[in-house]
């Protein structure tokens, strides 16, 4: 019987239609497995940017010698922060407060100076780090609701006087934004901070992300923006410095700083209002600046709250 010669009829295997049609087929297979790829890489990077890596192991400032309290608190919009409590014997009381990925833990340099030199302290995890609720990173914005919880505690104990704030990285712009909203801090010490959201990004966007800055940083800030509810703008260390209430403010940054660069303390040294001091130091990169410089240390923060505490 003869074939309908108007009837589809499929390539012969070998002949150039067959081979255009696999072509094709294999290049859709590409093409959504490559999409595939690349927004699972996005997700993975977005998480990245918006969760914080969770450290848990935090130990117990016994290394300081000196009686510690398990304590927790709670913010005012309803997390619970834990955290350490070290009687001093001094009429005043400072918060420690730690950097990204890190816990309470990574500040026990800075706490075993300011402890020797007899200050009440208050070490806290915050908020998605350590023991302490919560899942996502505002990069100091609603993290400074963890340190007015910890200024809270401290405000109701009647051998508390004055309380200043120490905070490193992430931890450094968490006590500038919460000395805007809080004017019971009366110091306040950055260590190796970044003066904007958007400017760390501009400058650290490379170092911690395996995409390119260029196109991916705007769709990076735009998805990340959606996730938290909050706008890179209004994370703003300079201009909070520029903004809040006179207190004194000392900023540290390490001059080989590879991911905020010292431009960054520059810019929140220019912002804020008097009294404040600058210590930029040699060599030193992102990192924590006690270990090596113990006495120097010492000497310019102990004497910077001394200072400021009218000591």
């Amino acid at each position: 019987m003869a074939s309908d010669p108007l009837s589809p009829t499929k390539p012969v295997r070998g002949s150039g239609r067959y081979w255009l049609r696999l072509a094709v087929a294999a290049s859709a297979a590409l093409l959504v497995g490559g999409i595939c790829l690349l927004a699972g890489l996005i997700i993975i990077q977005l998480e990245a940017f918006t969760s914080p890596h969770r450290v848990t192991e935090v130990g117990t400032p016994e290394e300081l010698n000196r009686p510690y309290q398990e304590i927790t608190l709670t913010t005012g919009d309803g997390l619970k922060i834990t955290g350490w409590y070290i009687p001093g014997i001094q009429p005043h009381a400072i918060i420690v407060v730690h950097g990204i990925h890190a816990n309470r833990r990574t500040v026990l340099p800075e706490a075993n100076i300011l402890a020797e030199a007899g200050y009440h302290l208050l070490m806290i995890d915050l908020r998605g780090h350590g023991l302490s609720d919560g899942d996502q990173i505002s990069y100091g914005y609603r993290e400074a609701l963890d340190v007015q919880a910890a200024v809270d505690y401290l405000d109701a104990l009647p051998e508390i006087d004055k309380i200043g704030v120490l905070g490193t990285s992430l931890g450094g712009a968490t006590v500038v934004r919460a000395a805007a909203i809080d004017e019971r801090i009366d110091a306040v010490v950055i260590e190796s901070s970044y003066s904007s959201l958007p400017e760390a990004i501009d400058d650290g966007f490379d170092n911690l992300s395996f995409f390119p800055k260029w196109p991916f940083a705007p769709l990076f800030v735009r998805l990340a923006e959606w996730r938290l509810g909050l706008k890179a703008e209004q994370v703003d260390s300079a201009r909070d410095l520029a903004g809040f209430q006179p207190r004194p403010v000392l900023i540290i940054h390490g001059l080989e700083d590879q991911l905020f660069p010292p431009e960054h303390a520059k810019r929140m040294f220019a912002a804020a209002q008097e009294p404040k001091d600058l210590w930029l130091i040699e060599g030193l990169r992102h990192a924590n600046p006690v270990p090596g410089r113990e006495a120097e240390y010492q000497e310019r923060v102990v004497r910077f709250f001394e200072r400021a505490f009218g000591g």
